[in-house]
Protein backbone atom coordinates (compact mmCIF):
# COMPACT_ATOMS: atom_id res chain seq x y z
CA UNK A 1 0.00 0.00 0.00
CA UNK A 2 1.93 3.50 -1.11
CA UNK A 3 -0.29 6.87 0.05
CA UNK A 4 1.64 9.73 -1.57
CA UNK A 5 -0.37 12.58 0.33
CA UNK A 6 0.24 14.23 3.56
CA UNK A 7 -1.11 12.33 6.61
CA UNK A 8 -2.89 16.15 7.74
CA UNK A 9 -4.70 16.16 4.37
CA UNK A 10 -5.66 12.27 5.41
CA UNK A 11 -6.51 13.49 8.89
CA UNK A 12 -8.72 16.10 7.16
CA UNK A 13 -10.52 14.15 4.29
CA UNK A 14 -11.64 11.47 7.51
CA UNK A 15 -12.99 14.11 9.31
CA UNK A 16 -15.13 15.23 6.89
CA UNK A 17 -16.28 11.89 5.99
CA UNK A 18 -17.01 11.45 9.69
CA UNK A 19 -19.18 14.90 9.57
CA UNK A 20 -21.09 14.60 6.46
CA UNK A 21 -21.82 10.55 7.46
CA UNK A 22 -20.38 8.88 4.06
CA UNK A 23 -19.92 5.07 4.37
CA UNK A 24 -15.86 5.09 2.73
CA UNK A 25 -13.79 7.45 1.59
CA UNK A 26 -10.99 5.79 -0.77
CA UNK A 27 -8.26 7.57 -2.51
CA UNK A 28 -7.25 6.11 -6.05
CA UNK A 29 -5.54 7.34 -8.95
CA UNK A 30 -1.66 7.80 -8.85
CA UNK A 31 -1.20 9.19 -5.48
CA UNK A 32 -2.82 5.60 -4.59
CA UNK A 33 -0.63 3.56 -6.76
CA UNK A 34 2.45 5.78 -6.01
CA UNK A 35 2.85 7.26 -9.77
CA UNK A 36 1.84 10.61 -9.02
CA UNK A 37 3.73 14.27 -9.53
CA UNK A 38 4.50 16.65 -7.20
CA UNK A 39 1.48 18.66 -8.48
CA UNK A 40 -0.59 15.66 -9.22
CA UNK A 41 -4.42 15.76 -8.24
CA UNK A 42 -6.23 13.98 -5.19
CA UNK A 43 -9.07 11.28 -6.76
CA UNK A 44 -11.27 10.49 -3.96
CA UNK A 45 -14.01 8.16 -4.32
CA UNK A 46 -16.67 8.59 -1.74
CA UNK A 47 -18.82 5.91 -1.24
CA UNK A 48 -22.46 7.02 -0.10
CA UNK A 49 -26.66 5.67 -0.28
CA UNK A 50 -28.55 6.48 -2.52
CA UNK A 51 -30.62 8.88 -0.90
CA UNK A 52 -26.94 10.53 0.11
CA UNK A 53 -27.98 14.32 0.78
CA UNK A 54 -24.50 15.52 1.70
CA UNK A 55 -22.54 16.17 -1.23
CA UNK A 56 -22.89 19.93 -1.41
CA UNK A 57 -21.47 19.94 2.31
CA UNK A 58 -18.78 17.72 1.21
CA UNK A 59 -17.66 19.47 -1.75
CA UNK A 60 -17.79 23.00 0.38
CA UNK A 61 -15.72 21.03 3.00
CA UNK A 62 -13.34 19.43 0.76
CA UNK A 63 -13.26 22.72 -1.49
CA UNK A 64 -11.88 24.28 2.68
CA UNK A 65 -8.85 22.22 2.87
CA UNK A 66 -5.75 23.79 3.48
CA UNK A 67 -4.37 22.36 0.53
CA UNK A 68 -3.30 23.97 -3.22
CA UNK A 69 -3.86 20.37 -5.04
CA UNK A 70 -6.84 19.67 -6.88
CA UNK A 71 -9.49 17.57 -5.45
CA UNK A 72 -11.67 15.69 -8.05
CA UNK A 73 -14.27 13.75 -6.47
CA UNK A 74 -16.40 10.73 -7.41
CA UNK A 75 -19.27 9.70 -5.38
CA UNK A 76 -20.60 5.85 -5.33
CA UNK A 77 -23.21 4.09 -5.19
CA UNK A 78 -25.21 1.19 -6.83
CA UNK A 79 -25.70 3.13 -9.87
CA UNK A 80 -21.97 3.90 -10.71
CA UNK A 81 -20.22 2.05 -13.53
CA UNK A 82 -19.14 -1.06 -12.18
CA UNK A 83 -15.83 -0.49 -14.59
CA UNK A 84 -15.34 2.61 -12.71
CA UNK A 85 -15.98 0.50 -9.35
CA UNK A 86 -13.35 -2.16 -10.19
CA UNK A 87 -10.81 0.30 -11.34
CA UNK A 88 -10.98 2.03 -7.38
CA UNK A 89 -11.13 -1.20 -5.84
CA UNK A 90 -8.19 -2.76 -7.33
CA UNK A 91 -5.75 0.46 -7.19
CA UNK A 92 -7.67 2.13 -4.12
CA UNK A 93 -6.61 2.56 -0.65
CA UNK A 94 -9.04 3.14 2.15
CA UNK A 95 -8.45 6.44 4.31
CA UNK A 96 -11.97 6.93 5.93
CA UNK A 97 -14.33 4.03 6.92
CA UNK A 98 -17.58 4.58 8.95
CA UNK A 99 -17.60 2.49 12.14
CA UNK A 100 -21.38 3.21 12.61
CA UNK A 101 -23.00 1.42 9.83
Amino acid sequence: MVINLDMNIIKAISKIGMKCKVNKIVLFGSRARGDNKKTSDIDLAVYCDENFQNEGKMYFELDGMDTLLKLDIIFVNSNTDKKLIENIERDGVIIYEAIWK
